[in-house]
């Protein structure tokens, strides 16, 4: 066929025709797509339906349009079955990570294994999933414990947004265990531990604390005790204590007393310094000491050196006078 004057090899009218019919299909399913999208998202605003509802609008016209496409272009079921198989093989050889990361995200979505907003664990990163892709999932980094990762990369510990966005590729479901805080139960246990001197008053000491964390989680109690009838009703859980608790343990150097109690995942660096400074107060104004490895310098000791007679000068003998 000829062009402008010019002949394409490989070009004539079915191939053109194909051509036309295959932009024509795109602009069609593309448009439609488009204004689904927008109609899902008015008056929903950002939400996790509205989310996923555009998810499933593109893939569902993703998945369309390219059957669409093939029954253009393969009109023969064998060339067409020929075709996907050699496409298949190709990219399970060449990229096996991406196919794992495929599986991955039907793992995560169909097997519920974290969504859209839940706070989540993978490895050395934590963070609010913002977004699951075929490949990959977006999550909103928060810091996490030196210990876990003494990387100075990493220079936020509490569970606070460091700025940060990370993705994390969905075979990592297969290779790392994956941790949901939000997902079941949308509560934490939390402890805070004190060191306490050998002689303080510890029944008053508990008492203390105790009145600080009661009112620092008012209201949580009776909401953790709604979900958790729920989760009961969905997993075997045994009795969980839920009111907040004292324990204690002896060291070397003090007495530790670890206070247990129920916070909500979102907000727990905020509950823990309620609770501190409620607790170094009271212990202020009732005269309770906490213990510390602390050493203060007051005064130095006074130090005398002399110097050494040489041994030369102490056995020579005196001059004789006459």
């Amino acid at each position: 066929m000829e062009l402008f004057g010019v002949r394409v090899l490989g070009l004539n009218a079915e191939t053109l025709h194909k051509v036309v019919l295959s932009l024509t299909v795109l602009a069609v399913v593309l448009g439609v797509r488009a204004l689904l999208t927008v109609v899902v998202g008015l008056g929903t605003g950002v939400s996790r339906r509205s989310i996923w509802a555009r998810k499933g609008i593109r893939l569902a016209f993703g998945a369309v349009g390219t059957l669409l496409l093939l029954s253009i272009w393969f009109d023969n079921p064998n060339r067409l079955a020929t075709f996907l198989g050699l496409l298949a093989g190709g990219l399970a050889f060449a990229s096996q990570n991406a196919v794992l990361s495929v599986a991955g995200y039907f793992v995560i979505v169909f097997g519920k294994t974290f969504d859209l907003g839940d706070r989540i664990q993978v490895g050395d990163v934590r963070g609010d999933v913002l977004d699951i892709g075929l490949l990959k999932t977006t999550v909103m980094e928060m810091g996490v414990p030196a210990l876990l990762n003494p990387d100075p990369h990493h220079w936020v510990s509490a569970r606070q947004y460091t700025g940060r966005v990370v993705t994390i590729t969905n075979a990592e479901v297969f290779k790392q265990p994956t941790y949901n805080y939000t997902r079941s139960f949308n509560f934490l246990w939390e402890e805070l531990r004190l060191p306490l001197r050998y002689d303080t008053d510890l029944q008053r000491a508990e008492a203390t604390v105790l009145a600080a964390v009661r009112e620092a989680t008012a209201g949580i109690i009776e909401e953790g005790h709604r979900e958790l009838a729920h989760l009961r009703e969905r997993f075997l859980i045994h009795a969980s204590e839920l009111e907040p608790r004292v324990y204690l343990r002896l060291t070397d150097n003090w007495v530790e007393l670890s206070v247990r109690f129920l916070v909500k995942t979102y907000g727990v660096r905020e509950v823990k310094d309620a609770i501190s400074r409620r607790v170094l107060t009271r212990f202020r104004e009732e005269g309770i000491d906490l213990a510390s490895a602390t050493m203060e310098l007051v005064r130095l000791p006074r130090v005398e050196v002399r110097a050494a007679e040489a041994p030369e000068a102490a056995e020579a003998p005196l001059p004789a006078h006459h």
